[in-house]
């Protein structure tokens, strides 16, 4: 996959139908000969034609008493008169005959073109829906090594845009090359058989033409590979900022090459215009020679379907460049997809599990295993390492960070195979396991707890399918997650969001873990994120469940595992001791030295864990178990208040609609003012390809006038004259040829600069918009990351609409229909004024097209949260890991497969109208011609018109006509565009409550560093029902450090929020050195300060970057980095790796223990030299020798800093210059550690509480 031969490959012209079953199959061929019997329609059509202009020439002569064309040849023989004038022949009764024919024609193109449209149509999203779901779950079930070089944005971007080049390039474009080719193909073999000498001029350079397509085709193939993969690197780090939300400031776009491909087109367009214009301005000299030579074989209107066949296969061969090369990009874009569709898993989980259950005991054994993972093969992890783990035994792995415990864990499941050596599972092999039936045996709960959209019960279920409400209840209780469950708005049904605190989290992923009774049960920090008093309830739920089971534990708190069946240390990749607790105290080796660190770590704590702070990005806003009776006291009150906000909210919607379609001409024209706006900085383009496109259409409303006039010189019985006006007009041609080639070649480049400035515009727009938006705007679950970035992708990929070949099109066709009705009523404005009454037909027709695709839009736009299965598969491969440890591939495959089948359903359904609007605006020329020639006959008739002009305004016209139909096969592209553009324009527009991008504000010359909370009240935007501060008032002294302590839910991280201006206190004031932090300026507040997580965030970036990325104002020494490294402890490490600082992290710091990774991220927050420290959790992912040495480095940097810290472990804030105890939104105790064990009040209680479980 990431070889450049795969990334460069194409599939060939039938490959990319390889997915069709034999329903597809019948719909391409009878989608095929509709589309071959529409375009030969127009050579039926031309064969009546010709016998209408002749008609019509008569006409002309019976008013005028002259003949057409009665020449000599040799100066002796007399030419054929074309028509025979007698009493009996009405040539008007004639045309009227014919009419009949070409409405016909008409009705049978419409049908016919409806049924090519819908035929493909239908048969293109069924392929491509088939094809996403074979490569949904073939990446589903690739290995996980695989997924570590990939990056889950950028896949997820490339499949969509990929998928999208595919449907579009094998549905709409086929179906305009198939008809175009078939038009042309059949119009010439009719100007053949009617004047082959007069053909065969133009004929002569259609192999140079399509070689130029070949050739192009080739060229361009490169620059849309180098544009894919640019898409989609930026897409992996707008996903990654969007997850990251809040440590983002700022981001930098991607280049691509497209101007060179602007000019490569533009080229091929040229060089087709000359060929074509010049073939055309030869077979206007020729044809009038044939008629005076060969009258016989060459009549009038023998001259005119020859011209016209030959006009109609130049403006096919130029608007098949278009198709050809969306359809070169859809062979493109399958090349990716095919790649995917085609790669085998190196472990496979997809192969079906025996029928019987896998039995086994949990016997586990590593018999000299060597391990290196796939993407740092030269940085060995495990090291010829032998260890067993007997069945139904509890065994802790303990060691540094970095020393591969969770490599082991993940070796276990199976997600990588070893280098060397064996893993044994009850004396077998894993490798020979069925890893399905393995992994359903494993209940594992990591550190880092991953939940997924839905509710909590369909997460719990998640490793068991099969499991009861009550299994899923109990399992609940285990993990101590019942009550606060209880408490949520809809109990079990309630829908995961952000809202849900780390402790939280951690405590469904561990009911998930239990309610499927697994034989092997592995606990990566199981209860790392849950306060004192929830540790130890949920550790006594997991002692119980443990009984039975093989265990594997992974834990820096030592008091939990002291009572384990056996305790493994590991170094450097090694087993250096193994034993029981007692064992290895004795022993004094590894395990006894972090027991003793630990120890003296807290020996002076009374408490703990006070917070459930993993909890901390929302633990805040759920309300404490004390609250209970009064929550169940107002549940009726709530249910009542809430289904009055629901109506509330339905008639603000109702509202909202009812001004939607109120503002909706106002929108279109300010949606064009908007566009031109953002390209004001390429007005030169701009002007450019304005002033081109008006030439180029002037050109093409005089080419059919000119064509006209030699129509005229039929009539001209001088011959000297008519050879002289006949020489004129073939250069005038050949010259409008020639200028038009060079107006098609400037609008390539000039749309290739603008077009691709503008599209990059925008989505840079979308991304600035987003980023600039407040949390509460993230905190709604329709603007989740995932959600987010797959609109970004699905939009940038629509934007391809509003630029380019196809709005230049659309452009071109608006000033030639301009143009040509200007030119046609100065002509003939009868004749025009009828013509043009069949115009509502046309804008019937692209409003059905129209409606239909802003609704495709509008639908997915708004439900594409819920309704749309992209974000299924956005979540699956963000997070492969837990989906392929609980494995649930399947399960998310079937999420995926049926909200896209609901979409797909109503797609359908839309198309059948969307292909009726299509089939009408390309059969217009046929009504048009019916009415030009019986009316216009009838006005010859009553010398109201002559016949040149009834040429004129037909001609005129009828090109028009032609090319705004053609910008209407188009239009579903620009309909897309506009409405991706519009939600852009939107999205910027929306005023942001906290704006990370204003300006404004002061900007203290002096900063200290007091902070005070002054009557703060606050609730979360998404649950307003729910009081977080209550009155709150707090003073934090400069340069002095104040810890938070608390129960869950108490308030301690929406403290450190609000000081970060994420959201704006309902009441009250936060002030820094007495200055309301809403009155200075937001950018430099933030840069004041520097922010430590509990959950260490890195980017997909190198060690280095990371770093630096907590000071993006200035250049960072390397001195500067190295010192940041070296006092977080990680720069040993960072130096033993082969690339040092310019290691990449990985997607999420996927590369990385948690405790490497929560060391980079506070050499991140040092860098930055901040004014304030806000610690939340700093230490509590690093082992006990990390965290004493990193403890030592943080206590250095608090001085002469405001430092705000959260912590579990008492020995990292017990020196505090004040502690402070919240409870439910207010302060109920503050002062020294000491204080606070005197008052006897809530912190003494939670220190007994601690000292008890240790």
């Amino acid at each position: 996959m990431n070889n450049k031969n795969n990334k460069d490959r194409r599939l060939g012209l039938f490959e990319i139908y390889q997915y069709a079953d034999k329903w597809d199959i019948l719909l391409m061929i009878i989608g095929t000969i509709a589309a071959i019997i529409t375009g030969a329609s127009y050579s039926l059509y031309l064969f009546v034609y010709k016998q209408m202009a002749d008609h019509l020439v008569d006409e002309g002569k019976l008013n005028t008493n002259t003949t057409i064309m009665n020449v000599s040849i040799n100066n002796s023989d007399e030419c054929h008169v074309i028509s025979t004038v007698n009493s009996s022949y009405s040539p008007y009764n004639a045309i009227i005959k014919n009419t009949k024919w070409i409405l016909l024609i008409g009705f049978l193109n419409i049908f016919f073109c409806w049924l090519a449209w819908t035929s493909w149509t239908m048969t293109a999203e069924r392929q491509i829906r088939r094809i996403r779901y074979e490569v949904f779950r073939n990446i589903l079930y690739q290995e996980i090594g695989w997924f570590d070089r990939q990056s889950a944005g950028e896949l997820s971007s490339r499949l969509i845009m990929n998928l999208d080049k595919m449907k579009d390039g094998i549905n709409s474009k086929i179906i305009e090359l198939l008809t175009l080719s078939a038009e042309t193909i059949s119009i010439l073999i009719y100007a053949f058989v009617t004047g082959w000498k007069l053909t065969l001029v133009y004929v002569a350079v259609i192999p140079f033409i399509i070689l130029l397509f070949y050739l192009t085709s080739k060229v361009t193939m490169r620059f849309i590979s180098k544009e894919m993969e640019a898409y989609g690197h930026a897409a992996s780090i707008i996903q990654e900022v969007l997850q990251n939300i809040r440590l983002v400031t700022s981001f930098h776009g991607q280049e691509k090459e497209k101007e060179r491909k602007g000019f490569y087109i533009g080229l091929c367009r040229v060089a087709t215009q000359i060929f074509s214009n010049a073939a055309f301005a030869i077979t206007f000299w020729y044809g009038p020679e044939l008629v005076r030579s060969e009258c016989k074989n060459y009549s009038a209107g023998t001259i005119i379907v020859v011209f016209m066949a030959c006009k109609i296969a130049a403006m096919n061969l130029s608007l098949s460049i278009p198709n050809i090369q969306s359809f070169v990009e859809a062979l493109s874009g399958g090349g990716y997809i095919f790649d995917l569709l085609e790669r085998k898993s190196n472990i496979d989980a997809s192969v079906i599990a025996p029928a019987e259950p896998l039995t086994i005991t949990g016997d586990i054994e590593f018999k000299n295993v060597d391990f290196t993972y796939p993407t740092r093969q030269n940085v060995p992890i495990l090291r010829n390492i032998s260890l067993k783990i007997p069945s139904g035994k509890t065994v802790a792995l303990i060691g540094a960070s970095g020393c591969g415990k969770s490599t082991i864990i993940q070796l276990i499941q199976r997600f990588y195979d070893v280098d060397n050596g064996k893993i044994l599972l009850d004396g077998k092999d894993i490798r020979i396991v069925n890893v399905g039936s393995l992994r359903q045996r494993i209940g594992i709960v990591s550190q880092e707890p991953v939940l997924f959209s839905g509710t909590i019960e369909d997460n719990i279920r998640l490793s068991n399918p099969n499991a009861t409400e009550e299994q899923i209840v109990e399992a609940a209780k285990m993990a101590n997650a019942h009550d606060f469950i209880m408490l949520l708005p809809k109990n079990y049904q309630t829908r995961i969001s952000e809202k849900l605190s780390g402790g939280q989290k951690q405590r469904v992923a561990i009911a998930r873990a239990l309610v499927s009774k697994p034989q092997i049960l592995l606990l990566d920090e199981a209860t790392s994120a849950l306060d004192n008093k929830t540790e130890c309830i949920v550790q006594d739920a997991l002692d119980k469940a443990k009984i039975g089971r093989t265990t594997i534990i992974i834990a820096h708190r030592l008091h939990t595992i002291r009572n384990v069946d056996l305790i493994i240390g590991l170094e450097h990749g090694q087993v250096v001791e193994c034993g029981t607790h007692e064992e290895l105290m004795e022993h004094k080796g590894l395990y006894y030295e972090m027991v003793t660190t630990q120890q003296q770590n807290e020996k002076e704590e009374e408490s703990e864990e006070i917070s459930n702070d993993k909890e901390e990005y929302s633990d805040d806003v759920k309300p404490s178990v004390r609250e209970t009776s009064e929550i169940n006291r107002k549940t009726s009150k709530y249910s009542i208040d809430s289904l009055e906000e629901i109506e509330q909210n339905n008639d603000k919607e109702t509202e909202l609609n009812r001004s939607e379609k109120k503002h909706k001409k106002w929108l279109d024209i300010s949606f064009l003012l908007s566009i031109l706006k953002l390209n004001a900085s390429e007005w030169y383009w701009m002007l450019t390809v304005i002033f081109s496109c008006i030439i180029f259409g002037a050109i093409q409303i005089a080419a059919p006038f000119i064509l006209a006039q030699i129509y005229e010189l039929f009539a001209e019985p001088n011959i000297d004259k008519q050879k002289y006006w006949t020489n004129i007009y073939a250069v005038i041609i050949f010259i409008m040829g020639v200028v038009s080639a060079l107006v098609e070649f400037i609008n390539s480049i000039a749309f290739a600069k603008s077009g691709e400035a503008f599209a990059m515009r925008m989505r840079n727009l979308a991304f600035t918009s987003i980023l600039r938006q407040d949390m509460e705007y993230f905190d709604d679950e329709t603007n989740s990351p995932e959600s987010l970035a797959t609109r970004l992708s699905q939009e940038s990929a629509a934007l391809k609409g509003l630029s380019g070949i196809r709005i230049g099109k659309i452009l071109e066709a608006l000033i030639i229909s301009i143009g040509a009705i200007v030119v046609s009523f100065c002509f003939g404005w009868k004749l025009t004024f009828v013509i043009i009454c069949l115009a509502p037909l046309i804008t019937l027709s692209g409003k059905l097209l129209n409606q239909k695709n802003i609704q495709t839009v509008q639908t997915k736009a708004k439900h594409l949260p819920n309704g749309n299965g992209e974000e299924y598969a956005n979540q699956a491969i963000e997070h492969i890991r837990t989906v392929v440890a609980l494995h649930q591939e399947e399960h998310f495959f079937n999420l995926y497969t049926n909200q896209y089948d609901q979409q797909f359903k109503k797609q359908i359904c839309r198309l059948y109208v969307s292909a009726l609007g299509t089939s009408i605006a390309l059969s217009m020329p046929f009504f048009i011609n019916c009415v030009a020639f019986s009316y216009g006959s009838k006005l010859v008739q009553n010398n109201e018109m002559t016949f040149a002009d009834v040429f004129r305004v037909y001609f005129v016209l009828n090109f028009s006509m032609q090319a705004v139909g053609r910008s209407i096969g188009g239009l579903p592209d620009y309909i897309k565009a506009k409405q991706a553009a519009l939600g852009i324009l939107q999205l910027s527009k929306r005023r942001s409550n906290i704006d990370p991008n204003d300006n404004s504000g002061k900007k203290l010359e002096e900063v200290k560093g007091d902070i005070e909370f002054q009557n703060v009240y606050f609730r979360y935007p998404a649950q307003p029902t729910i009081r977080v501060l209550k009155d709150f008032s707090l003073k934090c002294t400069s340069s002095k450090t104040t810890a938070l302590v608390g129960p869950s839910g108490s308030g301690k991280s929406t403290l450190i929020k609000l000081i970060q201006r994420f959201y704006q206190p309902l009441k009250g004031k936060i002030l820094l050195d007495g200055h309301d932090i809403s009155e200075l300026n937001i950018q430099w507040l933030r840069s004041l300060m520097g922010l430590v997580q509990q959950e260490p965030v890195l980017f997909n970036l190198s060690i280095r970057e990371n770093i630096t990325y907590g000071d993006n104002s200035r250049y960072i020494s390397d001195a500067e980095i190295e010192k940041a490294a070296r006092d977080a402890n990680i720069h040993d490490f960072i130096a033993q790796l082969p690339k040092g600082y310019e290691t990449l992290c990985g997607a999420k710091g996927s590369q990385l223990s948690g405790g490497q990774k929560q060391r980079i991220a506070i050499a991140r927050a040092l860098i930055r030299q901040p004014k304030i420290l806000l610690l939340d959790e700093a230490t509590s992912a690093l082992d006990n020798k990390s965290e004493k040495l990193v403890q030592e480095t943080l206590e250095k940097a608090k001085i002469g800093r405001t430092c705000l810290q959260i912590a579990h472990r008492l020995s990292t804030i017990q020196n505090s210059d004040k502690i402070v105890v919240i409870d439910h939104g207010r302060v109920k105790e503050q002062g020294t550690h000491d204080d606070l064990l005197q008052m006897n009040g809530i912190y003494s209680q939670l220190a007994l509480i601690y000292e008890t479980s240790t």
